[in-house]
């Protein structure tokens, strides 16, 4: 039950937070500001990683060595980014910030292309309509009563 509920609540607050984030950063009037509107892509993709984790719990099929593999290269794209952005605000150049956030929902496609591949296959139905040949005309239809449905 906490399961069903914390995760989604998790993941709306990330969309808000982030929201907010760009909400009071817009004016960009002091650098505090600046730092909000740079770093309000957090929140969203932190929403979305776990929207991956919510789907996640619902794959049926085992993983295979491309999807180890392309989940790790994923995993390591999102560390990379994390760390190109810290090292952005740390000692490096703040233009780096914005390649780290690539990296990081780079890494957050290539997880969520892994978890929707391995998600439980729909079933589908295929109908299709069968013409009357010619010399059918006087066969009546047996779905076809010649009644109008009432409502």
């Amino acid at each position: 039950m906490l399961r069903t509920v914390l995760l989604p609540a998790l993941a709306v607050a990330g969309v808000i937070v982030s929201v907010a984030m760009v909400v009071i950063g817009y004016p960009e009037a002091n650098a505090v500001q600046s730092v909000l509107l740079e770093l309000s892509s957090l929140p969203l993709s932190f929403a979305v990683a776990v929207g991956i984790l919510i789907l996640g719990r619902k794959v049926e099929r085992p993983l295979g060595r491309r999807t180890q593999v392309v989940l790790f290269i994923g995993l390591g794209l999102i560390a990379l980014g994390l760390l190109v952005m810290m090292w952005a605000y740390l000692p490096g150049p703040r233009e780096l910030v914005h390649l780290g956030q690539l990296l990081v929902w780079l890494g957050l496609f290539a997880n969520l292309l892994v978890t929707i591949r391995r998600l439980p296959r729909r079933r589908f139905s295929h109908y299709h309509v069968v013409e009357r040949e010619e010399d059918d005309e006087g066969v009546e239809d047996p779905a076809d009563s010649g009644q109008t449905p009432s409502l």
